[in-house]
């Protein structure tokens, strides 16, 4: 069993790998972008808050993420490891993850960084947007240049402080996300194995 946390900005394939290490490991994968997208469909209360902040292209409040996140470990992290992805973006989330899983006697494994420049993700998003509409399905909200710039900058700007935060705790491992979705698998895969 083993228990990960996925951050790097949006288009990095975090979701991707996520799938693979579910496969893989029989994983629970915790998404807070589909938490999220859940609760904004539900018109749960903490769901229209989350649609006001995606929809502008910010992040989403800590007390929105930490209670869906809470909510979600408790009710089925009990039995097998799992894969946060995209949460925490910032220090007080780590620490409110760090209290949270010392609570439950869960501890973090390690921390992937997905490294990857910012014109590789416009391209990504592009084409995610572009295989939406082709299958016939809706377009996500924040899959377009304009509002994904914002996301990244405001991704760098909230993260920058974490890998210092997770590497003073031996946690944070570094793939470079510019490669085939299999060399990223195989780059984890080598960081799992050590």
């Amino acid at each position: 069993m083993v228990n990960l946390v996925l951050i790097g900005p949006p288009g990095a394939g975090k979701g991707t790998q996520a799938e693979r290490l579910v496969r893989d490991f029989g994983l629970l994968h915790i998404s807070t972008g589909d938490l999220l997208r859940h609760a904004i469909k539900e018109e749960t209360s903490l769901g229209l808050q989350a649609k006001a902040a995606v929809d502008a292209g910010k992040l989403v409040p800590d007390n929105v993420v930490i209670g869906l996140v809470k909510e979600r470990l408790l009710r089925k992290a009990a039995a097998q490891g799992f894969i946060l992805d995209g949460f925490p973006r910032t220090v007080e989330q780590a620490d409110a993850l760090e209290a949270l899983l010392e609570g439950i006697d869960k501890p973090l494994h390690h921390v992937i960084l997905f490294d990857i420049p910012m014109d590789s993700l416009t391209g990504r998003i592009a084409k995610r947007a572009a295989q939406s509409r082709t299958a016939g399905a809706e377009v996500r909200s924040d899959d377009n240049c304009e509002v994904l710039k914002r996301r990244v900058d405001e991704f760098a700007r909230a993260t920058v402080a974490l890998s210092p935060f997770y590497e003073q705790r031996q946690l944070l491992r570094r793939v470079d996300a510019t490669q085939s979705v299999q060399d990223v698998a195989s780059q984890i895969g080598c960081l799992l194995d050590r």
